[in-house]
């Protein structure tokens, strides 16, 4: 606090008014004292007047009486040196003028001109004791000059003392005030500048001396008063914000104080600590950027929206410390209100420790503490959970009960450790091998589950899925096991129980899966089993078929057959090579029946090289016998994987080479399912085709999923319409309608469009009125041999007769 300039303080206020205020009082009496004066003095000329004119009276009246001139001369001259008169004259009674004085004038001032109303003039009759009648008359006027200047000499005096006296009691009054008002002010003052600079809590202003029983005195004791009052106060608060920050501080959770906007107001230390943010950033922030996704939880976020929400609530959530790590929270959060404002206070605690208990207790509950893999109760509540999806979805899923063959031989050899090391390492290979929907559980000792959920909506599909997928199983588990030092040779014993059916109790089918892993075992170990000797039955035939699919090619047991396709005149413009298989002991084994099996062993690959490769040869022979039409095309399948495999494009390279055949007169068939993945590498390979000089042809196009963006992309010559669509053209709307868009698409794209599975007139004809050009069918010819074959193309009409 500075001190305030002269001008401004209050002694020199107080000294300016007390003059301004004396002045002004002073100049008033003094008016009112001049104006009673000039009342006075008027007065007292009339009574100066008369008395001199009384004086005079006899000398006059004698000098009127004589005819006196000097007498008379010295009268008037008498009467004008009086200050108050002007003029004197006599006048004999006949009106002559016996003798005459005045004094001149030449004072012109406001105040003669004011006083000139006062001029009096006189007329004494002078009457003798002899005569009745006067002898004369005495004139006499006043001079209001002299009054005036009389008037004025007096009102100087009176203004200058009234002025002087004023001025002494300014003096004294000012220094009254000073001494007993403004000076101890002053110290007063002081005293309060002093006491803010050093703000001791025990200091007092001092007592003004002389002021101890007055108003100064009483102001400073009451201030010492609010002052002692106030420094307790603060103190209290002090004291009290010292305890509340201690309290907070003490506590082991994270406190953080928000106000109706959840911008954070305040918080405690250990929210500074756990969060990682310091004071600065973090108040004045808002508390939902310490959520995962910036957003506060519902229930919190209705502390504020719901005005009769006053209760606690309780919520689990995450929040985000400076380095943006997830810490897992307990919070309990209540709505206040202080001073008219609304105050979330919010309490989160850390519960990491307690959710790593949790996930370990829910670890040691539900899963293996030395494989970590699913316990006995979490493999129950999977097979639960797979049962309701199986039934709900109508799907068949399998359990795989599984049992090491000769573990306890190596466990009481090796010893524990090494047992236990080798249960790890089977557990690992069996979660690597399994998909990720499916279940890999530990029941104890060297016994595993596996559950395999909806594999097949058929049953006899599903077993054929589990059996290939334990075939893969008991591969895996055939290989040797590097445990420390020692390699070890172990094999797997496996029952498979397919479910849901008749009875879909769960122990049931765990029991059932077990006994069929005994019947395994008893079958001579490293074998599987199925509970229901249907499915076994199926599961040694398809076995059984696989292997023999192993040595078919060696015995020469498969052969082409080759069907025409024909033009909207009957002209043959090509043929597919169909593969057959002449079993030594089956029979004629259709193809759907083994394809698949080639594609899941991998066999699909030498199968379809043997394919391409004896087609070629036939159309070479045909091309040399000149039996081939100018746009005929032999079609050829290809399958996925022979497709992908990355020596494709050589082998099918080294085959043209080989048999010379032109490649224009190749066409390759390619299932729709090339098309929905890894488009740009399909694209790229399907290039370097054409570049050859072969067609590409889509086979059984409208039953995948083909992506009609990456469609018009790809160097397709040909679309193929399945017979599925075609077999009910005439019947089903539609298959009319889909048919008729295929149509119409690939003629959009410039393709060419095939329909295959037409067996009779009816259909050919709807089919040209769709705008269908070319065809495969039994109304044409049934897949035949090469040499009949050849006998069609010669003809080159189809059907026969037509």
């Amino acid at each position: 606090m500075k001190k305030s300039a002269l001008h401004k303080r209050l002694s020199y206020r107080q000294a300016k008014f007390t003059v301004i205020v004396a002045l002004l009082l002073g100049l008033i009496f003094s008016g009112i004292q001049i104006a009673i004066d000039i009342s006075h003095s008027r007065e007292s000329m009339d009574d100066k007047v008369q008395q001199v004119i009384y004086l005079v009276e006899e000398s006059a009246v004698q000098a009127a009486y004589n005819i006196d001139k000097d007498l008379a001369e010295r009268v008037v001259k008498g009467l004008i040196n009086h200050a108050y008169i002007h003029f004197a004259q006599i006048r004999l009674d006949d009106n002559s003028v016996l003798s005459t004085s005045d004094t001149p004038t030449y004072d012109d001032s406001v105040m003669s001109q004011i006083m000139e109303k006062d001029r009096r003039s006189y007329a004494v009759p002078l009457v003798t004791v002899f005569e009745e009648s006067p002898v004369g008359t005495l004139i006499v006027e006043t001079d209001p000059e002299a009054l005036s200047h009389d008037i004025f000499d007096r009102g100087v005096v009176i203004l200058s003392t009234g002025f002087l006296r004023n001025v002494l009691l300014a003096v004294c009054l000012f220094f009254v005030f000073h001494t007993l008002i403004s000076r101890p002010l002053t110290r007063l003052s002081d005293s309060l500048i002093l006491l803010k600079k050093k703000h001791h809590a025990d200091q007092q202003i001092p007592r003004l001396k002389g002021h101890t029983d007055d108003e100064l005195g009483f102001l400073v004791d009451s201030f010492n008063e609010l002052w002692n009052s106030r420094n307790q106060a603060e103190e209290a608060l002090r004291s009290s914000e010292q305890f509340n920050r201690d309290v907070m501080n003490s506590i082991g959770d994270m406190l953080i104080i928000c106000e109706a906007d959840f911008c954070i107001y305040n918080a405690n230390h250990n929210a500074f600590q756990t969060l990682g943010f310091s004071k600065e950033d973090l108040v004045g922030s808002n508390m939902r950027n310490l959520f995962s996704a910036a957003q506060l939880p519902k229930p919190l976020a209705a502390l504020t929206s719901d005005a009769n929400l006053v209760h606690e609530v309780s919520l689990e959530g995450q929040l985000k410390n400076l380095k943006g790590h997830l810490i897992p929270v307990e919070i309990k959060a209540r709505r206040i209100e202080l001073n008219g404002k609304t105050y979330i206070l919010a309490l989160s605690r850390d519960i990491s420790l307690r959710k790593e208990q949790e996930a370990r207790i829910h670890h040691l509950a539900y899963f293996d503490s030395l494989t970590s893999l699913p316990n006995r109760s979490h493999f129950l509540d999977r097979m639960h959970q797979v049962q309701s999806k199986s039934l709900q979805h109508n799907m068949y899923s399998a359990l795989l009960f599984i049992d090491l063959d000769r573990f306890k031989n190596i466990n009481d050899s090796l010893g524990h450790d090494v047992g236990d090391k080798l249960l790890i390492v089977v557990a690992s290979r069996l979660k690597e091998m399994m998909r990720e929907e499916d279940t890999v559980a530990r029941l104890g000792g060297d016994e595993f589950v596996v559950v395999l959920p909806e594999l097949a909506g058929q049953q006899e599909s599903a077993a054929l899925s589990a059996q290939r997928i334990t075939s893969r199983i008991l591969e895996v588990m055939a290989k040797p096991f590097h445990i420390d030092q020692h390699i070890l040779h172990i094999s797997a014993s496996i029952g498979i129980r397919l479910f849901p059916d008749d009875d879909n109790d769960i122990k049931n089918i765990v029991k059932q899966a077990d006994t069929a892993l005994y019947r395994a075992k008893s079958n001579g170990k490293n074998t599987f089993h199925f509970y229901r000797p249907s499915m076994q039955l199926l599961a040694d035939q398809h076995l059984a078929m696989e292997r023999a699919l192993h040595t078919a090619l060696e015995h020469n047991e498969f052969y082409l057959h080759y069907q025409p396709q024909v033009d909207h005149n009957f002209s043959i413009i090509g043929t597919e090579a169909l593969i057959r298989w002449q079993h030594p002991e089956q029979g004629f084994v259709p193809p759907d029946q083994f394809i698949g099996l080639a594609e899941e062993t991998g066999l699909i690959i030498p199968i379809g090289c043997w394919v391409l490769q004896q087609a070629c040869t036939q159309l070479a022979q045909w091309q040399e016998q000149k039996l081939c039409p100018h746009h005929f095309r032999m079609a050829v399948n290809i399958s996925a994987k022979q497709f992908d495999h990355p020596q494709f494009l050589n082998m099918l390279s080294d085959v043209i080479n080989r048999t010379g055949v032109d490649p224009n007169k190749l066409e390759l068939e390619l299932t729709e399912s090339l098309l929905v993945k890894n488009m740009d590498a399909t694209i790229i390979r399907m290039d370097a085709i054409r570049a050859m000089g072969i067609a590409l042809s889509i086979d059984d196009f409208g039953t995948g999923y083909s992506s009609l963006k990456y469609l018009k992309q790809m160097p397709i010559n040909q679309l193929k319409i399945d017979k599925s669509f075609v077999m009910d053209l005439l019947t089903d709307a539609n298959d009319r309608a889909i048919t008729e868009t295929i149509i119409a698409m690939a003629s959009h794209l410039q393709m060419d469009i095939i329909a295959e599975g037409v067996e009779d007139a009816a259909i050919m004809g709807l089919l040209v009125r769709l705008g269908c050009k070319h065809f495969q069918g039994y109304y044409f010819s049934r897949p035949v041999s090469a040499e009949n074959c050849s006998q069609l193309l010669q003809v080159q009409k189809l059907p026969l007769g037509s």
